[in-house]
């Protein structure tokens, strides 16, 4: 490796704010770098993270990211240069980024699917074969190097040979180097069908890894896809459809009603309700109208936006957080650290045992028995695989999909879980919760008139108000007129009587008087509930607070998880008002309120900054990148976007809060049934060893033996399978 090689200082991803780097120097945890890095006065904090090589660092939005690269590379006592001329742009291999920019995607792996299936289904077949002969005449199956099994064994082998090879010319020692010379060894001497069995438990694992990684990767290029293929752009004062790729900064993009804005950009005219729910989670729709802001993604639910553009194609606010959410998943590689440490030790102490049974009794074929009892790692590997497996399956079977055997253990152990609101601890719809009526109206006459003047009107607070009165057994009345006003409300006129409903915007522009009712009012905004006044002829008869409603089983939830002292958070889009009732109810411990997707990444980051393990339970686009971020990410997913289903590790199918509960508890048994294997396997590999060493086994019975320690492995996980722990209960 080169001077340059070691040095390399590499940005993966920025935006204001904020810069992911990567570089071989940073694999060293140095509390040193981040500490430095956080005297500045313009760092706000810095996280590195040596199994990845990368270094996280959020800072002003005014700073240049050069400046921070030169910072660090200070620090690290290298220089930094950066590129002095553009890279020629990259064709993106998801067929998303704009043709006239370097893809940023991550470079997908290598598709080796097919090539893990056919080794497997080859393997597969030559055991089938030795146990039908086994089971038909009772024999043992004997084979030699240059027999047909000793040819596939050595075919089967040719992935760890390499490896092998790979290993020994950087001079490093792993399990699958052990393991790759204990299978030549068994080859040579005559032991094929032992050979082979390892090979085909080995192949088993590498084809399902294989799958799940191949699988989430085309997953993850598929949901880049959320923002519409054309737009209408104004030319010459016509709307000429147009697709999204050729839109440039400057272009005035039309967006109508139930269309979705495909640029970030800003309204130069017009006038519209717009459904940023995909980037908020809030279930309101804001009024947008001249000199606001609106990004790609979000929807026009009602109205006309004309809407110049500033970031098109790649460079939108939700196409850059997709991109960070992909490039989360990308560095989610499996914990390397422990497993080299195992490897290591396991190289040794076998290598020990093999050599000193050599030297001690002077028998080949012992220590040839003990290299094959010690490399083996049948039922070690199964010992913690089974069980996940087992429990996987388990979950499924109960509504609860996990991605990896790493969340099922993590979702047991994390101390800290943040929440979305709208969709995760609410229900999607919304709900009258409150209903106050003035100068005697019944609740019957208040609803009959809200109904009878809502009834053709579609947004959710007019159907919350449908819903309810549908209950109370009301019918609408046949209204006369009825005219809407944009983020206002509606005028109708019912039996000759005007009748308002909507917000104090609406009642002020037809002079109603709400001072008598403003204290009442703010009682039910202080609940966190939207306010809707009802009025008849310019009399205020009642008003309607509206929200969606807490999930019935969020109490629960909140409080087991309390009695197992986890510290709950609240991260929403929802302005802080709308959500303090909530988090008093639940015994939220920290509330994060009208927080952006990347703000919901940044709290995620902070907490795990200071050593906390956290789980982001979520269920929007606006979720996905914190669901990314986040040690382990739970999806609700009846009513998640396919960015969260995808960004989530594991996904609560039935919409039921309680299961993150229940696959806690199922992850503490997995855990512990996993350890109790490990035991069984280590035990019985002492017991053969041992075995082996005073001649007591030779080499076909200590294949034998892990046959027999691998069945009761399997049988011990097999218990999993009927777990029926009820979510709802300790």
């Amino acid at each position: 490796m080169t001077l340059s090689q070691r040095t390399d200082l590499r940005i993966v991803h920025a935006i204001p704010g904020r810069v992911r780097i990567k570089s071989p120097l940073l694999r060293q945890s140095s509390a040193t770098l981040s500490e430095a890095l956080q005297r500045e006065e313009f760092v706000h904090w810095a996280r590195q993270n040596t199994v990845c090589s990368s270094l996280i660092v959020r800072f002003d939005s005014g700073v240049d990211t050069a400046a921070v690269m030169r910072l660090v590379a200070s620090i690290l006592g290298v220089s930094y240069k950066p590129a002095s001329s553009p890279r020629s742009p990259a064709v993106c291999p998801h067929g998303v980024c704009s043709p006239a920019a370097p893809c940023r995607c991550a470079a997908p792996p290598e598709n080796n699917v097919t090539v893990a299936a056919m080794r497997f289904g080859g393997l597969t077949l030559a055991m089938g074969w030795i146990l039908a002969r086994r089971i038909v005449t009772g024999a043992m199956t004997q084979a030699g190097l240059f027999s047909p099994l000793g040819a596939v064994a050595i075919v089967g082998a040719l992935p760890l040979l390499r490896g092998l090879a790979k290993d020994a010319r950087q001079r490093k020692v792993r399990l699958d180097s052990f393991l790759a010379g204990s299978i030549v060894a068994a080859i040579a001497a005559g032991e094929v069908v032992t050979a082979l069995e390892v090979l085909w438990i080995t192949a088993g694992g590498d084809l399902l890894k294989t799958w799940i990684t191949e699988r989430s990767r085309r997953a993850v290029a598929e949901i880049l896809e959320v923002t519409t293929h054309h737009t209408f752009v104004l030319r010459d004062g016509v709307e000429v459809e147009t697709h999204v790729d050729q839109l440039v900064p400057g272009d005035i993009v039309v967006a109508h009603t139930g269309e979705k804005i495909a640029v970030d950009g800003k309204v130069t005219r017009g006038h519209a309700l717009v459904d940023e729910s995909t980037l908020t989670g809030n279930a309101e729709f804001p009024e947008r109208k001249k000199g606001d802001r609106v990004f790609a993604g979000t929807m026009v639910r009602q109205g006309v936006l004309y809407i110049e553009a500033e970031c098109v194609g790649d460079n939108t606010y939700l196409a850059r957080i997709l991109h960070m959410i992909e490039e989360g998943l990308a560095n989610r590689a499996p914990i390397e650290g422990m497993a080299d440490q195992l490897a290591q030790r396991t190289v040794r102490i076998g290598g020990v045992v093999t050599l000193g049974t050599l030297l001690v009794t002077g028998n080949l074929m012992r220590a040839f028995t003990v290299l094959l009892v010690m490399a083996c790692p049948c039922a070690t590997v199964l010992a913690a695989s089974t069980a996940v497996s087992a429990a996987i399956s388990t979950a499924a079977r109960n509504g609860v999909l996990i991605k990896g055997g790493r969340y099922l253990e993590q979702i047991g152990d994390v101390d800290v879980v943040c929440f979305d609101k709208t969709g995760t601890l609410t229900t999607t719809s919304p709900r009258v919760e409150a209903l106050i009526s003035q100068d005697g109206a019944s609740r019957e006459e208040l609803l009959q008139l809200a109904y009878s003047a809502e009834i053709h009107n579609h947004h959710p607070l007019a159907e919350a108000i449908k819903v309810a009165a549908e209950a109370a057994g009301v019918t609408p009345t046949p209204h006369d007129v009825c005219e809407y006003f944009l983020g206002q409300g509606v005028r109708s006129v019912v039996e000759g009587r005007t009748i308002l409903i909507g917000n104090a915007k609406l009642m002020k522009r037809f002079k109603v008087k709400l001072a008598d009712v403003n204290a009442q009012a703010e009682s039910i905004s202080a609940r966190g509930l939207t306010t809707l006044f009802l009025a008849k002829d310019r009399e205020v008869l009642g008003m309607f607070g509206i929200a969606n409603p807490l999930r019935d089983e969020a109490v629960d939830v909140a409080r087991k998880l309390h009695s197992q002292d986890v510290t709950l958070c609240l991260v929403t889009g929802d302005e802080a008002r709308t959500v303090a009732d909530l988090s008093e109810r639940l015994g939220i411990a920290k509330t994060y309120s009208s927080i952006l997707p990347d703000g919901k990444s940044a709290v995620v980051e902070e907490l795990q900054s200071e050593g906390r393990l956290v789980a982001m339970v979520g269920d929007g686009v606006n979720d996905a990148l914190a669901l990314a971020v986040a040690d382990v990410g739970v999806a609700m997913s009846a009513g998640a976007s396919e960015a969260a289903m995808e960004a989530a590790d594991i996904a609560l199918i039935r919409d039921d809060l309680s299961q993150l509960t229940y696959i806690r508890d199922l992850s503490r048994r997995t855990t512990a049934i996993a350890r109790q294997n490990f035991w069984i396997a280590t035990g019985t590999n002492i017991i053969g060893a041992v075995g082996g060493i005073v001649g007591a086994i030779n080499p076909l019975m200590a294949g034998m033996l892990h046959i027999v320690h691998t069945m009761g492995v399997i049988g011990n996980s097999s218990r999993l399978l009927a777990y029926d722990h009820t979510p709802d209960k300790n």
